[in-house]
């Protein structure tokens, strides 16, 4: 497989609704799941290709051929991972403020990964507070729902904005030549269109800052995410929300640490008038631990203008030791 770090710098603010919340609409997270990606790249496909390139797009995963994470902030030159799901087995006692600083914890660089999972198995105590400053702020708009012959109707919309040095990034796994270059157009095309909700006020606009080819390495860092991708470590991290299938799952569940994420919406489709319902799933989030790994799929959750709705649940591991 050649490997691909895709960073995105956002041009506008973004609305990432969190998915396990009924305030979806009026608060944003930082990031966005695999799943959500994987939508927005199909809609692309769809409409520069037609419904053969979604098609062939959708093929690529059941095959396992292409492989997305979810995005993960950068801040300068440094990107960052998910902080594991795992307890430390240090008897190290931590004062309560630093304790508190790494509950709330939830990305670590990828150059400071070593040292976190070194402080797992009772090295050198991690110090929270040097990865602690946020990626941008939230803030939130004003917006006016209107009908035909009644008032107009405020409700806010929860955005995020990205401060200028910080973005997020996705890795990517493909096994052709045409998979790269298709998938460089088809995020060029999302970033014009824009990703995440209310695009259509603008929102989610994005460019490509760069797309790396992590298979060649230029420093320390592309050495390390390489390194991890392409080996099995004691445990695997999980980068991607994902789902086993149901033949998978006890083995799975065996040692391993993790936390849960709904996956719901609704799927809109030029044929039909209304937006379809998606079935709900609960997918491993990001930073859950495996001892076991597992190969996911793409799992309908519902139709829409005659043809099915697609989720997708392929996990992206590295190979840790925490």
């Amino acid at each position: 497989m050649n490997y691909f770090l895709i960073r995105l710098a956002f041009d506008t603010a973004v609305h990432f609704g969190p998915s396990d919340t009924a305030q979806s609409l009026s608060v944003s997270e930082d990031h966005f799941h695999a799943d959500t990606l994987f939508s927005a790249l199909c809609h692309t496909a769809l409409v520069l290709e037609g419904e053969a390139g979604l098609q062939e797009l959708c093929g690529w995963v059941k095959e396992g051929t292409l492989l997305l994470s979810d995005a993960m902030p950068w801040r300068g030159e440094d990107c960052f991972l998910p902080k594991p799901f795992v307890l430390s087995d240090s008897k190290k006692e931590l004062p309560a403020s630093q304790r508190k600083a790494m509950k709330k914890l939830s990305w670590i660089p990828v150059r400071s990964f070593a040292a976190f999972a070194d402080s797992v198995h009772g090295g050198t105590p991690f110090d929270p507070s040097e990865y602690a400053a946020p990626f941008g702020f939230s803030t939130e708009v004003t917006r006016a729902r209107t009908t035909e012959g009644a008032d107009a109707l405020p409700y806010r919309v929860g955005l995020y904005q990205f401060y200028e040095d910080c973005g997020l990034y996705v890795l990517a796994a493909v096994e052709q030549p045409r998979q790269e270059e298709r998938l460089t157009a088809l995020f060029q095309a999302l970033g014009l269109g824009g990703i995440g909700g209310k695009v259509s006020s603008g929102l989610g606009k994005f460019h490509l800052e760069d797309m790396v080819l992590l298979n060649e390495p230029y420093d320390d860092q592309t050495e390390w995410l390489y390194d991890a991708l392409t080996r099995q470590g004691a445990h695997s991290l999980l980068l991607s929300a994902s789902l086993p299938k149901e033949e998978e799952l006890e083995e799975t569940l065996e040692g391993a640490a993790f936390q849960l994420v709904r996956r719901g919406g609704f799927a809109a489709s030029e044929g039909d008038e209304h937006s379809v319902k998606k079935k709900t799933q609960h997918f491993f989030r990001a930073g859950s631990v495996f001892a076991h790994r597992f190969e996911g799929d793409l799992y309908t959750v519902g139709e829409a203008g005659g043809h099915p709705v697609y989720r997708y649940g392929r996990p992206l591991f590295l190979g840790v030791d925490v």
